[in-house]
């Protein structure tokens, strides 16, 4: 089985699936192997897509989609956060937007929306707008949110 993932519009086969993403210091890794230096990239504004599923992505700055589902973390510093599937752990970004379907841990985000299924521990962000099935919550009660999204 093999992987796609599309840095900057560059596509690059993996080999396998794609255990573990993460982008340090401009250079993007997967299972631990360096696949691209963005330092070499013009653009830097890192945009990374993964067709297929993912183990975890652990990003300092960097645009993340996903068409499959996530089986552990999601971590990034900054950068908006697309998992078209699942995400079995939890999602922490500093800074930007997080888009998934259900969530087996917690989202938080110091800034950005928040529009997942269902989160199982809960959803925490200082300042953004949090949705579940497009329906947007209030943001009186996103103050310490908590437990906000139990599975239907």
């Amino acid at each position: 089985m093999s992987s796609t993932v599309i840095i900057n519009g560059k596509t690059i086969r993996i080999d396998g699936d794609c255990n573990n993403v993460c982008v340090n210091n401009n250079k993007v890794y997967v299972n631990g192997k360096l696949i691209q230096d963005c330092d070499e990239i013009k653009e830097k504004n890192i945009k990374i897509t993964i067709d297929g599923n993912v183990g975890s992505i652990e990003t300092g700055s960097a645009d993340v989609i996903v068409n499959g589902d996530c089986s552990g973390d999601v971590k990034a510093g900054s950068g908006d956060i697309t998992v078209k599937g699942n995400v079995s752990g939890g999602i922490n970004t500093g800074s930007g937007d997080v888009e998934c379907g259900n969530v087996g841990g917690s989202v938080k985000t110091g800034s950005g929306d928040v529009k997942c299924k269902s989160v199982e521990n809960g959803v925490n962000t200082m300042s953004g707008k949090v949705s579940k099935n497009h329906e947007v919550i209030p943001n009186s009660v996103l103050k310490s949110v908590f437990n906000l999204f139990n599975n239907d």
